[in-house]
């Protein structure tokens, strides 16, 4: 008797089953490639905080100072980089950090800017040394730590007014462990890109003088919560990776970055806002 053929019910369930097989092989190795970017960029966030050390401990314990006028930067030469080169980027932290990277960009574009570095590379000196004073995968918490002119850093009456609002040195920090250096950013600049590029230098905290993040987040909208990129996955939950004063490197969602004492020096609750001092 000749051999019996599938049925069409058989030949739709093994059809099934090897659908089914085949999303299962790339959710894992999804979940592979996205664990290793991870970790690669983690990667990057430490090699960024001991560059962030290093600075500081070449300066007596001054923190590197995140934005202000009349800083300058040095080439791989060890020589200042003209200011007519540089024009303002080295108003800007990535390029005063740089030595301690070893003039190395890559080191600032990890991610999903990295792929932008070859074409910054490619292009004249001062377009290079601009865009990447500007987009450097990781922003800094300069408003809290080092001091940005944009936000009272530098100003003698913000200090007579509001008190050491910002970490200046490493002896002044009062938990290391906790308050944030570094996060992973993004923004939005129509001047150069369109939509939401990866990549910022400065990441604002939750508040300041009045809080500065919506309550609800957007993730299309850079401004809405300070610049930080949740641009990572930990299981469903997108998160931000973060390094914090002692150089340790974590991953923290949104709602855990809305504790004000991840981000100042002074803040003694999640909700603080920065207040005048004295009478």
């Amino acid at each position: 008797m000749a051999g019996r053929g599938f049925t069409i019910v058989e030949l739709l369930t093994s059809l099934l089953a090897i659908v089914v097989l085949i999303g299962l092989v790339i959710h894992a190795s999804s979940s592979v490639r996205r664990g290793a970017d991870r970790a690669s960029e983690m990667a990057s966030a430490r090699s960024l905080g001991i560059a962030w050390s290093s600075y500081a401990m070449d300066h007596r314990g001054t923190i590197l100072p995140g934005y202000g006028s009349g800083f300058r930067a040095r080439d791989a030469a060890g020589e200042f980089i003209d200011t007519s080169t540089a024009e303002v980027a080295a108003q800007r932290w990535p390029l005063r950090l740089a030595p301690y990277l070893g003039h190395d960009f890559a080191a600032l574009y990890s991610g999903p800017a990295r792929n932008e570095l070859s074409e910054l590379t490619s292009g004249p000196t001062a377009d290079l040394l601009y865009r990447v004073s500007v987009r450097p995968s990781f922003g800094l918490n300069s408003v809290f730590v080092g001091g940005d002119q944009n936000y009272g850093g530098f100003s003698d009456i913000m200090r007579q007014t509001f008190g050491e609002f910002y970490a200046r040195g490493l002896s002044s920090v009062r938990n290391p462990d906790r308050l944030v250096v570094f996060s992973t950013s993004h923004a939005q600049d129509s001047s150069l890109f369109s939509g939401v590029q990866e990549g910022f230098f400065r990441v604002l905290p939750p508040a300041w003088t009045s809080p500065l993040w919506s309550d609800v987040f957007d993730p299309d909208d850079p401004d809405n919560h300070g610049f930080v990129s949740a641009r990572h996955l930990v299981g469903d939950d997108p998160v931000a990776i973060t390094t914090t004063v002692d150089g340790a490197v974590a991953t923290r969602t949104i709602d855990e970055l809305r504790d004000l004492r991840r981000w100042s020096n002074l803040a003694d609750s999640a909700d603080w806002t920065m207040q005048p001092i004295g009478p």
